[in-house]
């Protein structure tokens, strides 16, 4: 499979997640329920980034994701 086709697959997924779990977590929390590679999950982040569907923000020392309506 194309990188290209991974990445959307795993932006979707991702985005899956989020709008489960009331469109907001902590990144670290998603990527360790995502259980993928880290390059992965974070070009899939970048995807989702470009689209303008999630936005980041800093929460505490961690960082928090959330979906875009």
């Amino acid at each position: 499979m194309e990188t290209t086709k991974q990445i959307k697959i795993a932006a979707d997924i991702i985005w899956i997640r989020l709008n489960v779990n009331n469109g907001e977590m902590l990144i670290r929390k998603l990527r360790n329920l995502m259980r993928m590679k880290k390059p992965l999950f974070n070009q899939a982040v970048g995807w989702l980034a470009n689209e303008c569907t999630i936005s980041m923000k800093k929460d505490g020392w961690g960082e928090k994701i959330k979906l875009i309506n």
